[in-house]
C-alpha cells in the first residue's frame, strides 16, 4: 500500500509514521521514497482484516492522516 504525501511549498520530510499511537519502524513496517510512504505487506498482514486504522504520517509541514482498512483481495482457485 502506497500513501503519497504532497508538499504545500518546498520539500517535505517524513519524520515518523504511526498506526494510532503505535510508532512504526522505518524499513521494517514501512519505507519512504519520493514523498511516498509504503506500508510493507508483512506489516499489513499483522493487522485485523476489515478493521479501520488511522495512519498518521508526521512531516516537517504538519501531519497527514489516512484511514486505512485492510481487505484481503486474494482469491481461492478451486
Amino acid at each position: 500500500m502506497v500513501l503519497t504525501v504532497a508538499a504545500n511549498e518546498g520539500s517535505i520530510t517524513v519524520t515518523d509514521v504511526y498506526n494510532g499511537e503505535d510508532k512504526l519502524t522505518k524499513d521494517t513496517n514501512y519505507t519512504v521514497a519520493d514523498n511516498k510512504v509504503t506500508l510493507k505487506t508483512a506489516y499489513l498482514a499483522t493487522l485485523t482484516e476489515d478493521e479501520e486504522y488511522s495512519i498518521i504520517i508526521e512531516t516537517n509541514q504538519g501531519d497527514v492522516v489516512a484511514a486505512v482498512t485492510v481487505v484481503d483481495t486474494t482469491t481461492e482457485e478451486g
